[in-house]
């Protein structure tokens, strides 16, 4: 007996037993605990959404993505086991997510640390009892398979793509999300006719020929379809590379930066921050990991530091202050150089030197094309008799843009 779900995205969302026996989990619960944006919330005060609410989305969306294959597809027949491997897989796959989301692991990442939320969905799926435990019920390789689905590796690559793809369930919901929890609209875009015109294919193409695919109707859907793509390249202009949450992200990179360098043992949360870094993390410590966790922790070691960096850090993240100002340097290197070296000379000493500037580069391709990615990750459309690549449409703006659709730059952060 299903259960009904209201959400602000997708109205009512339809959760079968074995799904919300998995919600029920305590590893599925700690996303409630865990904002989908990391910091972005510091920018866009509406932002407090979190994986949880996503992961539910990803799930909804999921299934319905699998009703519109198989009412517009003659070749397009799941049975049951393999329609709950899609959906839990939509479900389950964030649920490895650090606290911050993409910012703390970032923040791990750029530190050197071996940390990748990838590799914990997957440890908590096949590993955590409590949810191994439910998906056996459908056979004792199920977990792996979900986290293939997850990870694009499963067999049939079309019904992995439903998860984890340029086009996927992943994606629709985050733009949705994302655009209405942000009030920053740059994502939204007709869901509804989209599904509508996709359909499972045989590609036509030649470096693909006789793979099944799924693909969109170029009369009808092709110009949603470019709404998309569009929608996920100014959401990343305007809201996931924004300067300022950019800016604090740094923040958070260095306040666990200097946690680390000056080995503060005796604050609460050390030992956890350093095993996280290391990946030598238990999944019981990690588990207890969230965003209200290490809030708390920050709290405490603003009131308990003695150290000046750090506090004037954790002070800057508590009362939204911004502690750097962004400059976009030129992209003459000789000028650059000169004047990044100037502004490393102005500092007087070796503190200064690492935690008065950043460097930062933002990298973002709106639509990996078959030069940049894997032939089966594109996006295919039905023209006529023809299932190709989007990227062989020439007439479509988002390959005549193709240049312009690209973000790379370097930001330096440097203190205000």
């Amino acid at each position: 007996m299903a259960k009904i779900i209201r959400d602000p995205i997708h109205n009512i969302i339809e959760v079968e037993d074995d799904a919300l026996a998995l919600i029920d989990t305590v590893a599925f619960q700690r996303l409630r605990r865990i904002r989908q944006l990391g910091v972005a919330w510091l920018v866009y005060p509406a932002a407090e959404h979190s994986r949880l609410t996503h992961s539910l989305g990803v799930y909804g969306m999921s299934k319905r993505i699998m009703r519109n294959l198989e009412k517009n597809s003659t070749i397009f027949k799941l049975d049951k086991k393999e329609k709950n491997l899609v959906a839990l897989a939509g479900l389950l796959h964030d649920i490895g997510h650090a606290p911050f989301s993409h910012a703390f692991e970032t923040a791990i990442k750029n530190l050197g640390g071996n940390f990748k939320h990838e590799e914990m969905s997957v440890n908590i799926i096949q590993e955590c009892n409590e949810i191994s435990f439910i998906l056996k019920k459908h056979g004792e390789d199920f977990p792996e398979k979900i986290c293939q689905v997850i990870n694009n590796r499963y067999s049939n690559p079309h019904v992995a793509s439903i998860v984890s793809s340029q086009f996927d369930a992943d994606r629709i919901d985050y733009l949705l999300r994302d655009s209405y929890m942000t009030g920053a609209n740059y994502g939204r875009f007709d869901i509804d006719w989209l599904l509508k015109n996709i359909s499972i294919e045989v590609s036509t193409f030649r470096h693909s020929e006789g793979e099944t695919v799924v693909s969109v109707d170029s009369k009808k859907g092709l110009n949603v379809l470019e709404q998309y793509l569009l929608g996920r390249h100014f959401m990343y202009a305007h809201v996931y590379y924004h300067k300022a949450i950019r800016g604090f992200e740094v923040v958070v990179t260095n306040i666990i930066k200097r946690m680390l360098e000056k080995e503060h043992k005796k604050l609460i949360g050390y030992n956890y921050i350093k095993d996280l870094y290391s990946g030598n993390i238990s999944m019981g410590a990690y588990l207890k990991l969230d965003d209200f966790a290490v809030l708390t922790w920050f709290r405490d070691w603003y009131e308990k530091t003695k150290d000046p960096i750090l506090k004037e850090l954790l002070y800057h993240l508590f009362t939204r202050k911004p502690y750097y100002k962004a400059i976009y340097p030129t992209d003459n290197l000789i000028e650059y150089s000169k004047r990044k070296e100037d502004i490393m000379n102005s500092f007087k000493n070796k503190d200064e030197r690492e935690y008065y500037f950043q460097e930062d580069s933002p990298k973002n391709t709106t639509y990996k094309n078959l030069y940049i990615g894997e032939l089966l990750n594109e996006i295919y459309i039905l023209r006529d008799e023809e299932v190709i690549p989007l990227s062989a449409i020439r007439e479509s703006i988002i390959n005549e843009a193709k240049d312009v659709l690209k973000k790379e730059e370097i930001v330096w952060y440097i203190k205000a």
